[in-house]
């Protein structure tokens, strides 16, 4: 994922978090992809889902990776429904909070790391 933000943002040369076509184009050029003006317009046109005109971070992965199959949508759908602890749709540092218990966590039990260095 990392690798694919790094290509992103290395493609998008006015930093605006989009991809212009002549930008697409360019980038590709530095993959040693060449294509015509009226190719990068043809791919823009399957990319751009929104229809801004601009591909973003978003339907570049959408391109790259493809849409979640069913499986993997269901789990991501019952983990969010896990962390919405109060149902409300959305999920705050609260919600996580009632359900994270970090007292079984090893740096807990040995104490901070500013009294381990105490008695260092």
């Amino acid at each position: 994922m990392r690798g694919l933000s790094k290509i992103f943002k290395a493609m998008d040369a006015s930093g605006n978090n989009k991809l212009e076509c002549e930008e697409f184009r360019n980038g590709l050029g530095e993959f040693g992809i060449d294509v015509t003006p009226e190719d990068c317009q043809a791919m823009m046109k399957r990319l751009d889902t929104n229809h801004d005109g601009c591909v973003d971070f978003q339907e570049f992965l959408r391109a790259l990776k493809g849409d979640l199959n069913a499986a993997r949508l269901d789990v991501i759908k019952r983990a969010y429904a896990k962390l919405d602890a109060n149902g409300d749709g959305t999920v705050k540092l609260d919600d996580i909070a009632q359900l994270y218990d970090a007292s079984k966590h090893p740096a807990v039990h040995a104490g901070s790391l500013s009294e381990r260095a105490v008695f260092m």
